[in-house]
């Protein structure tokens, strides 16, 4: 499985994105001496970038326990769903690579977990960088931005949608009970899919809710704050790869 590092991964995304994500978290010069050491090279990057996160998020958020306790409580029941979501998606992009879904089955390799944490790298530099600009006073920092991420937003959607009609697909072909399922490599059951699907439906569904939420705590959002803040989510999600797949389908 190829890796790339942060810097590469947020290549399509604006340079003041990359300078943010460099700033807060030096990644490192020296080359790793194994697959096990670059797995958590990856994880400490994202463990790194989510502490970035969480510390410019509390520079907007912490304020507010005082002047406004209910949007407090708001901004931190939001953080929460957030945090939930963002796990959900980037466990949901790890699976991806590892579920056939022509033969049903799911397989394991030494590469899993590289998808996962470059995703939550992502994610974790998108919402600081942001938090960090509403920090600073910037209302709507996407308004410049928002051309740059309709095209790759619409592909995301459009290939998850994709995906995630084709694992129902798979889903309905499975056995009712798991074949051998002491194997690290076995078909699905429909028991197994059950909650693969259903995690799917949880994540495509995600970003236009929490959109919502965020731009009812922003004062005054341009008429197009959800639509902006679910493109901006979805833009960070890479199109899933599932081994043993075509786009033209099974």
């Amino acid at each position: 499985m190829l890796v790339l590092p942060l810097a590469l991964l947020l290549s399509a995304a604006p340079p003041a994105l990359e300078t943010w994500a460099q700033r807060v978290c030096p990644p490192s010069k020296a080359e790793p001496d194994s697959n096990v050491e670059m797995k958590l090279r990856e994880q400490r990057r994202a463990e790194c970038l989510r502490k970035a996160m969480n510390k410019a998020l509390d520079r907007v958020i912490l304020p507010l326990k005082k002047s406004r306790p209910e949007a407090f409580q708001e901004w931190m029941a939001l953080q929460a769903d957030y945090n939930r979501w963002m796990a959900e998606a980037c466990a949901a992009a790890e699976e991806a690579n590892w579920v056939d879904l022509t033969t049903g089955e799911r397989s394991m390799g030494t590469g899993y977990g590289f998808t996962e944490s470059q995703c939550l790298q992502r994610h974790h530099a998108w919402r600081g960088f942001h938090a960090e600009a509403w920090a600073r006073g910037e209302r709507n920092p996407l308004a410049s931005l928002a051309p740059a991420l309709e095209g790759p937003a619409a592909e995301a959607r459009r290939a998850w949608n994709a995906y995630r009609d084709r694992v129902r697909q798979s889903a309905a072909r499975a056995p009712a009970q798991a074949v051998e399922p002491a194997r690290t490599s076995r078909k699905l059951s429909r028991d197994d899919w059950k909650p693969y699907v259903e995690r799917l439906e949880r994540v495509l569904a995600g970003p236009e809710l929490l959109a919502t939420r965020q731009c009812t705590l922003l004062p005054a959002p341009p008429a197009d704050c959800v639509q902006r803040f679910a493109d901006s989510l979805f833009a960070q999600m890479d199109p899933p790869q599932p081994p043993g797949s075509s786009e033209g389908g099974p």
